[in-house]
């Protein structure tokens, strides 16, 4: 258990770099998050923050923290549910992660995490339960709430298990056309391996080594909206039968 406290009146102290008991560092909007394994605290100094900011995604950072320093592996990725296993989304920032997730979600597609993705073993946990939006997406019809001093607009999700096995990961990128290409696991180790959050705590090669033996695929699709149908039909076949599959004409 971690207690998360907002200090308002007090200035911060100082960045410290992580390591496996502590750590201070400046967030991206000035304030300054502080963490302390053996106090069990996390405070965030500065500004105070409403409710709905802090669930997500200020406590973003806290949990890959504590998660890190459990042992297990987290990625800033999504994931949705397919098959009854987990697959998760990632990609640069504007790369259509949440927009993708957004759009499976209103296909019926179970959606287990936006922003961050912990992995534990062979399993995925569940993040919190919404999906923040940089703009509508056409032809998704989930009602949105504007959010984080409307600069997102947030949908809300159903719940779901706390974990889900872990099935594969799907990386995004942009393209001309739709797209999946298998990705070797040499490639899949490597990639994990640098996106894994807080690279400057130890990792199980163990572990590392049991996801990268994961399939894994790079998506490559348009920057159009009506492509989203298609997508979603591409993955479903893909994850049904194990292969890749070409894209519908």
């Amino acid at each position: 258990m971690v207690l998360v406290r907002q200090v308002t009146d007090q200035p911060p102290p100082p960045p410290v770099p992580l390591d496996n008991w502590r750590g201070t560092r400046v967030l991206a909007d000035g304030r300054t998050l502080a963490v302390d394994r053996l106090r069990g605290t996390a405070t965030f100094y500065g500004p105070p923050l409403t409710p709905d900011v802090l669930a997500h995604p200020y406590l973003a950072p806290v949990a890959t923290t504590v998660n890190r320093w459990a042992g297990r592996e987290t990625f800033h990725s999504g994931a949705f549910v397919l098959d009854g296993r987990a697959w998760a989304v990632l990609g640069p920032r504007t790369a259509g992660k949440s927009s993708l997730l957004a759009a499976l979600a209103a296909r019926g597609v179970p959606v287990l995490a936006d922003d961050i993705l912990v992995v534990d073993g062979s399993d995925a946990f569940a993040g919190p339960r919404c999906v923040d939006l940089r703009q509508a997406v056409p032809g998704v019809a989930l009602p949105t709430r504007p959010v984080r001093g409307g600069e997102r607009l947030r949908v809300a999700l159903p719940p779901i298990a706390s974990r889900v096995p872990l099935g594969g990961w799907l990386f995004l990128c942009w393209g001309g056309a739709l797209a999946l290409t298998r990705l070797p696991g040499t490639t899949l180790l490597a990639r994990l391996a640098g996106l894994r959050s807080f690279g400057e705590l130890p990792s199980d090669p163990a572990a590392l080594l049991s996801i990268a033996a994961l399939p894994a695929w790079e998506l490559s699709r348009p920057r159009d909206w009506a492509a989203l149908d298609d997508t979603h039909r591409l993955l479903a076949e893909t994850i049904a039968t194990g292969q890749v599959v070409g894209a519908p004409r």
